[in-house]
């Protein structure tokens, strides 16, 4: 029999997951599963039963309160915010408790016991005595801030407490997965049998050929032999048809159970949104508790998610939770002031469509407070009171960024809105925000359903076949007019006069083509974080689902390029990422008017290109010494993608190379018109006179040999090359 000390070690082990499932079932019962307080009722019971045997008086009483909670509700009480904020405060207090095993004196718990019997009174019609002001507020507890979170669990153990309905991914259907393995192996054995023939009918080929060998043929025979050879070719076209037939069928049929095989697997990673919004909802009002808040959080709509951007979204969505309850909601007093209700909300809506999820989450608060974000951002933004609101919205996800003036349980760190720009970026996603003064702010997240794929609108642009997620695309327009104004192009969206002005780019310009927007062009109009913007293109395609290679996937980087997709005609489509085409979009009209003097004060850029990394690491510190500023790629294709994104003041580049040689990058980047001028120089072991000859018809400036290398001599060239002579 195991000691008093062992089960009460394991009674505190099982907290966690016995207080995750209490804490699902509740929500799961305000949402309207009717089964939920039933089940709640016996947990709660058991885990009263247990403390009390066990000598943990607070943890008991904590559960008998709730547990008396749960039966008035049973009992035909109408349950109120109060009902729930009481039981998942008494939850969250269980938590605790155990968590702190042997330091129950350290937490106050009157107040979560105070709003327990409130609530139990409210559910009987008022039988108890009236509660005091004290009773009323929302409870807390006296302990370090961040010890208040509710409890986290990892995804298998929540499953695990979670009911049916809230599981995390779907159990994988063992038989489904089985009958297709055995349908692959049944014809993974037919094209055994298929090589058997094949290697039949070689046997009969080489038979063939050795009678129409004209060498040492007997002339007599010479008829016997034709004939004999045209049955051999007969039996031979005819057993290659039939392989041909049966080969395209075993193709077919594989195709078709791997596509099953990969649907089957594909469902059992899919998860309903119901756990992540429970979730959201008990952060909501753990986080109004903290902060003595009067918070209606609203939870509205499901969808379904593959359980991978289930886990990158959750972190996002209870920030962004948290941040309005902090930031957003304004005191009671404030409130009071501007005439609105006394009690703020926060809504959570979830909203699916054929290519993506979309939540939103909505504040009544106080907007952005874009007067004190100009305020912290002078030190480091130039000219920032010049922005307008809409241009200022991108620095709110910036890393380190805090409008707080100090730190407390929430706010003042300078992490949250910028873990939500990484976890939404990270899926292919978008963050849309609009915020209005005085009457709060909404945050839209567009995610993908499924990271094994994605609907895209193709478009082309010079030599480059591009793609943009369809969630990021508003609309296609033809080019009427082309409006230029002091801030550059601009279109108008519909005809009437009124009608929205949005910024216009050339795609080709930004992918390093040059050229402007003209009439008769087509352009996309495009959601950014901040509003819409377009850029014309060369054409346009119907919107298809695509499979993705993403960029930390493949063999090169580019600063716009945030996947690829493979094409049935063997070419593919850059999956853009439409935030980071807005900001490189937007920079060159600003930087436009001191481009003389920050050319003057800036250090030269130089880009070295080099597969060898002792060689790469070698020059790079060579052009440091020089007092340049160093860009590194490993690769042909890598070099020109960041040659395109910044343009530097001179280029080292080796010639054979992986994915794309020397010869080539030169030859691309002197098709560039933004990056024809620009100097090369072309360090190597092996360059052939052809190629030499090439280079110099290239206008690279030097050729140098890696055997014969004098850093001297690439001193004397940089200098020259940057020179400009």
């Amino acid at each position: 029999m195991r000691s008093r000390a062992d089960l009460v070690a394991a009674f505190h082990r099982a907290m966690p997951d016995r207080v995750a499932q209490a804490t699902d079932l509740w929500l799961g019962h305000e949402q309207g599963q009717a089964g939920n307080l039933p089940v709640l009722r016996r947990l709660l019971h058991t885990l009263k039963g247990e403390a009390h045997m066990l000598e943990l008086l607070e943890c008991g009483d904590l559960a008998e309160l709730a547990e008396s909670v749960i039966d008035a509700a049973r009992g035909g009480g109408r349950p109120t915010q109060l009902t729930g904020d009481s039981i998942l405060g008494a939850l969250e207090a269980l938590g605790l408790l155990s968590a702190s095993a042997g330091e129950e004196a350290a937490l106050d718990l009157e107040g979560v016991k105070a709003t327990l019997r409130t609530a139990h009174a409210a559910l009987q019609g008022g039988g108890a005595p009236g509660p005091t002001a004290d009773e009323l507020a929302p409870p807390r507890l006296d302990r370090a801030a961040e010890s208040v979170a509710p409890p986290q669990l990892d995804a298998d153990r929540r499953a695990r407490g979670a009911p049916p309905d809230q599981a995390s991914p779907a159990a994988l259907d063992a038989a489904a997965v089985g009958a297709r393995l055995q349908e692959l192996q049944r014809l993974h054995g037919e094209r055994e049998v298929l090589q058997r023939r094949l290697r039949e009918a070689q046997r009969m080929l080489r038979a063939l050929l050795v009678e129409i060998d004209p060498r040492g043929a007997n002339v007599d025979r010479f008829e016997e032999r034709i004939t004999k050879t045209l049955g051999y070719g007969a039996e031979i076209e005819r057993a290659l048809g039939a392989i041909r037939a049966d080969w395209s069928s075993n193709e077919f049929a594989a195709g078709r159970a791997i596509g099953e095989l990969d649907e089957v697997v594909r469902r059992a990673s899919v998860v309903r949104t119901e756990r992540l919004l429970n979730q959201v909802s008990l952060a909501a009002r753990s986080a109004a508790r903290m902060l003595g808040k009067d918070v209606e959080a609203r939870v509205e709509g499901t969808g379904l998610l593959d359980a991978q951007v289930e886990r990158r979204l959750e972190p996002a969505l209870l920030h962004l939770v948290r941040n309005a309850i902090d930031h957003g909601i304004e005191p009671a007093d404030v409130r009071a002031r501007r005439g609105k209700p006394a009690r703020g909300t926060v809504a959570v809506t979830v909203v699916q469509t054929d290519a993506a999820v979309r939540v939103e989450v909505r504040d009544d608060g106080g907007g952005v407070d874009f007067a004190r974000l100009r305020e912290v951002l002078a030190p480091s933004v130039e000219d920032v009171a010049s922005l307008d609101d809409a241009e200022l919205v991108p620095y709110l996800f910036a890393h380190g960024l805090t409008t707080s003036r100090s730190v407390g349980a929430i706010s003042g760190r300078g992490v949250g809105l910028d873990v939500v720009a990484r976890e939404i970026g990270a899926l292919g996603g978008q963050v849309r925000v609009d915020s209005r003064p005085g009457l709060g702010t909404t945050i839209l997240l567009v995610v993908p359903k499924s990271l094994h794929g994605e609907e895209v609108v193709p478009i082309s642009s010079g030599r480059f076949r591009c793609a943009v997620p369809t969630h990021a695309v508003r609309s296609v327009v033809l080019l009427d007019e082309v409006l230029h104004t002091s801030d550059g192009p601009r279109v108008r969206l519909a005809g009437e006069p009124s009608a929205e002005l949005v910024p216009l780019f050339s795609l080709a310009a930004l992918l390093g083509d040059g050229g402007q927007p003209a009439p008769g062009d087509a352009a996309l109009v495009l959601h950014h974080a901040a509003g819409l913007f377009a850029v014309s293109v060369g054409g346009y395609e119907n919107p298809r689902p695509v499979s993705l290679v993403r960029s930390e996937e493949l063999p090169f980087t580019s600063p716009l390029v945030r996947g690829v997709a493979p094409t049935a005609d063997g070419e593919a489509l850059l999956l853009l990422d439409v935030e980071r085409l807005f900001a490189c979009a937007r920079q060159a009209p600003r930087e436009a008017p001191s481009a003389a003097a920050a050319e003057a004060k800036r250090e030269p850029l130089a880009l070295v290109v080099e597969d060898a990394p002792v060689a790469r690491e070698l020059l790079c510190g060579i052009l440091r010494a020089l007092g340049l500023r160093v860009e590194e790629a490993s690769d042909g294709r890598e070099g020109l993608a960041r040659a395109r994104a910044t343009p530097p003041d001179v280029v080292l580049t080796d010639l054979e190379m992986p994915y794309m040689g020397g010869l080539e990058l030169v030859a691309e980047l002197r098709r560039s018109p933004a990056l024809a001028r620009v100097p090369v120089v072309v360090l190597t072991t092996a360059a052939d006179e052809p190629s030499v000859a090439a280079l110099r018809g290239l206008g690279v400036r030097a050729v140098l040999s890696k055997q014969r290398f004098v850093e001297e001599e690439l001193r004397q060239i940089i200098a020259t090359s940057l020179g400009g002579a």
